[in-house]
């Protein structure tokens, strides 16, 4: 599945180091995709991520470039966030994106 988003930036400027959501205004996120699914998708679009941590059952989300996944760079949090209005979106709160890469 898919959803349109869009981006929240921080407000102390570029942290990203020139990541995706320092670029675009809006982008697709794919959730409750298969793994094999991702050589096909755009490398512009965001790919949802979930781990658990620790002791706690819920799940951490995370939302990382598919153009990142796909080069296998190591990425971290560069201070933007995705939301929006749409009910299909998969979470009650806005996602962090990890789109900065050194």
């Amino acid at each position: 599945m898919k959803v349109l988003t869009f981006v929240l930036r921080n407000s102390l400027g570029d942290t990203t180091n020139m990541g995706l959501s320092s670029k675009v205004n809006q982008v697709e996120l794919h959730y409750d995709y298969d793994e094999s699914e991702i050589k096909d998708m755009p490398d512009d679009d965001l790919v949802l991520i979930k781990a658990k941590f620790g002791w706690s059952d819920e799940a951490y989300m995370r939302a990382v470039p598919v153009s990142v996944l796909k080069s296998k760079n190591w990425y971290m949090f560069g201070g933007n966030y995705i939301s929006t209005s749409d009910s299909r979106f998969p979470a009650r709160y806005p996602i962090p994106v990890f789109d900065r890469v050194e």
